[in-house]
């Protein structure tokens, strides 16, 4: 009779042990073998580089937010009214095609199609106060940057520059029999020419600004600084608005002799 030890021998002779995928040694064509401990520790040792960060390049020192306050911000120019023609939907209003300058292309201008000349439409309250007849073919100065309105279905891009006494106490300044001088120009003057007040020249730093923004009442306040003098020429006066530094310069036109003046009125406030 075989004891249970020579049986137990036998058993593990004739019938060896099965082997599982787990415990499948290693071999060096296993494709699916986990990294070696070796390359682990060494991948866990070696810290990783960062990425070195580019110099941002320094940032442009910022440009101003407004130009001080000066008539030099007002885009004044000659401008040349070709034509005036009664606004056909308001009573007190003018319209007119002024030519002042603008290449082609500027915004709210258009092509005249009788003279081919860049030109703006401009409204003006001028109606009852100034013959039509002086509103044709005719010389003034413009304000060229105020921002455009829309006056009884017409846009309007500019503004005539016109000279009238201030009112007496009680008296309304817009009344209808007021008296309204044109500024004009002096000889020779083109359309488009700039003009300026003496002392206050345009250049870099000092305007004229794109757009006058009437949030900022940038031609509100400027407007106390304007009068005609004794000789009937227009004049800025830095002392009569607050913010302004200098003393008083005439209205005049680059590269023309003489200065702008109005006919007749004296003392006359601007607008």
């Amino acid at each position: 009779m075989e004891d249970l030890a020579s049986r137990t021998d036998r058993a593990s002779i004739t019938e060896p042990p099965t082997t599982t995928e787990a415990s499948k040694p290693q071999t060096a064509n296993d494709t699916t073998s986990a990294p070696s401990t070796q390359n682990q520790n060494q991948s866990q040792s070696q810290p990783q580089q960062k990425k070195e960060k580019k110099a941002k390049a320094p940032k442009p020192p910022s440009a101003p937010t407004s130009l001080p306050l000066s008539p030099a911000l007002i885009d004044l120019r000659v401008g040349h009214i070709l034509r005036c023609i009664p606004h056909e939907n308001a009573d007190s209003l003018y319209v007119s095609t002024i030519a002042m300058g603008d290449a082609e292309g500027t915004d709210n201008t258009h092509k005249d199609e009788e003279t081919g000349r860049v030109v703006r439409t401009v409204c003006s309250g001028l109606r009852g106060l100034i013959p039509i007849e002086q509103m044709q073919d005719r010389k003034v100065i413009v304000m060229a940057n105020l921002k455009p309105v829309t006056m009884r279905g017409i846009k309007s891009a500019a503004m005539v520059l016109a000279a009238s006494p201030p009112p007496k106490e009680g008296e309304d300044a817009h009344a209808a029999d007021r008296v309204v001088e044109l500024v004009a120009p002096p000889d020779g003057s083109e359309g488009g020419a700039k003009v300026y007040f003496e002392g206050w020249e345009y250049g870099e730093g000092k305007g004229p600004e794109k757009v006058l923004n009437p949030k900022k009442k940038q031609w509100e306040s400027i407007q106390p600084g304007l009068y005609t003098s004794e000789d009937l020429a227009v004049v800025f006066d830095a002392a009569r608005v607050q913010g302004v530094e200098g003393g008083t310069g005439e209205l005049v036109v680059e590269g023309v002799e003489g200065k702008c003046k109005v006919p007749s009125l004296k003392g006359a406030r601007l607008s």
